[in-house]
């Protein structure tokens, strides 16, 4: 029995380790996957889990949108701009703006936001067409 318990302690933690799952961030610490640059604002900030679990960070949507054509069946992550979602979003999922208001690091100004409610205020103010994942520039 004892000889089994190491090889069950190991099989399990090796299991857990698999898991795909998004990542915090660590601002002012981690690099960009596709640009190098330090990721230092949390409203453009994004992620990538690929399916075998590795993690991809990025300092602006522009740059995550530009590397998914290498990756697929990823989990996409975004964060929120107004900061109201403390989890991150579903990339695929969320809706996007688009206007030069927006100063994001790489100048892609895309803001996401977790639904059209939260967008509607600025969407509104700035005169500007929803975006979904497929129609970002």
């Amino acid at each position: 029995m004892k000889m089994y318990l190491p090889a069950l302690t190991l099989l399990l933690f090796l299991a857990s380790a698999c898991g795909r799952k998004y990542e915090p961030i660590n601002y002012g610490k981690d690099a960009c996957a596709h640009c190098k640059m330090t990721i230092m604002d949390k409203r453009f900030a994004a992620e990538i889990v690929n399916e075998k679990g590795r993690v991809f960070k990025f300092d602006d949507i522009t740059c995550l949108k530009a590397y998914t054509a290498e990756l697929s069946g990823s989990l996409l992550f975004v964060n929120d701009y107004t900061g109201h979602s403390a989890e991150p979003l579903d990339a695929t999922k969320a809706v996007y703006l688009h206007h030069e208001t927006f100063k994001s690091p790489m100048a892609g100004n895309l803001p996401a936001f977790a639904d059209a409610a939260a967008a509607k205020a600025l969407q509104d103010s700035l005169g500007l067409d929803l975006l979904t994942w497929e129609s970002l520039p």
